[in-house]
């Protein structure tokens, strides 16, 4: 019988496994058998922790989400609110760069052929770093760093911007070392912030 700290490992490879199939097959390629496969183990083991690969795939997001949260939450250490939007972008960039193969489930690749299948806790989750960002972007204009503007859809220009940069990367379109990229990604922020800031 597995220990907890075995499960909990086991859980985690079955996780790492069903990550890297969804990200080169798609949520049809994803079989708990091939899951199974990559990470060595019986497919006993998988059932013990997810019901079936609706449950796992479930799974994979809610960890992605959760990871992506996370960090997002370091940037509520800035002392004003410009601060902790721009704390924010570098913690997004940090996540796209440390987290390559969640940053591309949850921005680039996520299977919308099965978001009718997406409810409850995971729907909730997709959302928290929207608000996150919004709330950032308002705390921003009642500080008077930004001009006032509707909070949502300046926070949706940063987002959209912020991820069609890491696009270009993980597309292959640009090519630069990761302290490169990072210095173009805050001059490209910068400029943003000029642009919206009264």
């Amino acid at each position: 019988m597995l220990t907890p700290v075995n499960m909990k490992d086991t859980k985690e490879i079955i996780l790492a496994a069903a990550r890297d199939i969804y990200l080169h097959d798609g949520y049809k390629g994803l079989s708990m058998r091939k899951v199974a496969v990559r990470a060595n183990i019986s497919p006993t083991a998988i059932y013990r922790h997810n019901q079936n690969k609706e449950a796992l795939h479930h799974q994979v997001l809610r960890e992605g989400f959760r990871t992506f949260d996370s960090y997002l939450q370091g940037a509520l250490t800035g002392e004003t609110a410009l601060k902790r939007l721009t704390l924010a972008a570098e913690r997004f960039f940090a996540f796209a760069t440390e987290q390559k193969k969640y940053y591309e489930i949850l921005f680039l690749t996520m299977d919308h052929s099965v978001e009718h299948k997406v409810k409850g806790a995971l729907t909730h989750d997709a959302t928290v770093s929207r608000h996150f960002m919004v709330e950032r972007v308002q705390d921003c204009m009642n500080e008077k760093s930004l001009k006032y503007d509707d909070a949502e859809e300046v926070a949706l220009l940063l987002l959209s911007t912020c991820n069609g940069f890491f696009g270009l990367y993980v597309s292959k379109k640009l090519h630069d070392p990761t302290d490169v990229m990072y210095k173009k990604y805050k001059r490209m922020f910068q400029r943003m912030l000029d642009g919206l800031g009264n």
